[in-house]
């Protein structure tokens, strides 16, 4: 990675580390709010993943949030209330930006990809899957997060621009045979000093 491209690149997790150490719980701070330790392994495990085109027009989205006083991270947790607790998000759904329909598509076919990947993913390493979060709505137990509803929350903070990017970059690495959760996992792992995803 060029000099510019890594600063770009500490540039978006320090803004997301920003928003995500200052979203307002409904009950008491979540003690991952001050781990930013596993924070950092986690979200620089997914953008290590993406190209830079994607990486720079997020880093746009999330510094013009900033400048409008708007925090991506905790709007993102807003979204994800749709499928953890609907009663509660019918409440918060207003105060949340509304989303757009082509916003919706998009992310409706990122999603789709994303699963596909993820299950190939299950069948390999079901081991690791079975110590994290449930891959689709259907799994999960009541108040519990899946993988879906997760990306969902979080690409419905995505402008469209990024959203278009990252399609865009997801067909690239699918007509190239890549496996872009598997490529995720592969740098968490590395990221925890293990050489593998096996080793993980």
């Amino acid at each position: 990675m060029t000099e510019a491209g890594e600063d770009i690149f500490q540039q978006v997790l320090q803004l997301e580390w920003q928003m995500f150490t200052t979203v307002q719980n409904q009950g008491a701070r979540a003690s991952c709010q001050d781990d930013r330790k596993t924070f950092l392994i986690m979200r620089t495990s997914q953008f290590m993943a993406w190209d830079m085109e994607t990486l720079v027009s997020y880093r746009r989205d999330l510094a013009e949030a900033m400048e409008r006083g708007e925090n991506l991270m905790a709007y993102k947790y807003g979204y994800m209330m749709e499928d953890t607790q609907p009663a509660e998000f019918a409440a918060l759904q207003a105060q949340l930006p509304a989303v757009s329909m082509k916003k919706r598509q998009l992310v409706q076919q990122l999603l789709r990809q994303q699963l596909q990947w993820l299950d190939e993913l299950v069948a390999r390493f079901p081991q690791i899957v079975s110590a994290g979060r449930p891959i689709h709505v259907e799994q999960a137990a009541r108040w519990e997060t899946s993988c879906e509803t997760y990306l969902r929350g979080e690409m419905y903070t995505y402008s469209e621009a990024t959203l278009e990017l990252l399609w865009r970059w997801v067909q690239s690495c699918k007509a190239q045979g890549r496996n872009m959760n598997e490529e995720i996992w592969q740098h968490t792992a590395r990221l925890y000093g293990r050489k593998s995803i096996s080793e993980l």
